[in-house]
């Protein structure tokens, strides 16, 4: 299959199916299909301000969109995306006076992230860089869907 795509590579898919175009095409219809689950994810959760959502998403995102080859975008956005989010609603949950078990696990989560990780996400943490990863996100995958959709043509 061919590799002159601007945004997705198949190669892990024709790793995992022994390159079946039936099996890529069924995976590709799944990801086809989810691409609108996880956008109304993100407009949800940035019309409610509730960053456990967006980070939901866009972990559960990541997995399919690095799956389709879309590697920068599942490894680097998409996880930025889930960590900014994750430090928004620990803050959210302080500022409250909130001490859950499930405050203090996403605290040791994001301490565990390297030092210039974490400097990242101080710097960045705020509402517009969100909205950018986002838009980010649906313009890529409107772009990927396209092209994934001439190889469904085939």
């Amino acid at each position: 299959m061919s590799n002159s795509y601007q945004h997705i590579d198949l190669s892990y898919l024709e790793s995992i199916t022994d390159g079946s175009l039936d099996i890529i095409k069924e995976l590709i219809a799944i990801f086809v299909e989810q691409v609108p689950e996880f956008t109304e994810d993100f407009a949800d959760g940035m019309a409610n301000k509730d960053w456990k959502k967006i980070a939901a998403a866009a972990h559960k995102a990541k997995s399919s969109v690095v799956s389709m080859g879309i590697n920068n975008l599942g490894n680097i956005d998409l996880k930025n995306l889930e960590l900014l989010t994750k430090q928004l609603y620990v803050d959210e949950l302080v500022a409250k006076g909130e001490s859950t078990s499930e405050l203090e696990q996403l605290q040791k989560v994001l301490a565990s992230y390297p030092e210039d990780k974490k400097q990242w996400i101080a710097e960045n943490k705020n509402e517009e860089t969100v909205i950018g990863l986002i838009k980010k996100f649906d313009i890529v995958c409107e772009e990927a869907v396209e092209e994934l959709n001439q190889v469904l043509d085939k």
